[in-house]
């Protein structure tokens, strides 16, 4: 559970500094770090925007992963298991509503 607890907030967290350099255009469009979609690919007006609307949601995600793995690991038996479930959903939620909403807003970008 100490895995789920700390490695995964970790790994938003991380995928939220990147997701912030590339909204903030210090992060430029590559292939190794990023949303890399055909959509954000697409130009860097298109990587930029996919990132920004992307950002908040990735940022909110950490903040309740990191909560919710702080429970887990000062609780216990079946209450911790249950936190570390909710890590888990909310890892998993995140990055679908973050490329969702990177998806749509790459394509608005590329229609302007």
């Amino acid at each position: 559970m100490v895995v789920v607890a700390v490695v995964f907030p970790a790994l938003l967290l991380f995928a939220a500094v990147l997701i912030q350099l590339a909204a903030n255009g210090r992060l430029r469009k590559n292939r190794l770090a990023g949303i890399r979609t055909r959509a954000t690919m697409r130009n860097e007006t298109t990587w930029v925007a996919g990132h920004r609307a992307a950002s908040s949601t990735v940022w909110i995600g950490f903040a309740l992963s990191a909560g919710a793995g702080v429970l887990t690991l000062v609780a216990d038996g079946a209450v911790a298991i249950t936190f570390a479930a909710a890590v888990v959903v909310i890892l998993f939620a995140t990055v679908t509503v973050a490329l969702v909403k990177s998806e749509r807003a790459s394509a608005v970008a590329s229609k302007a």
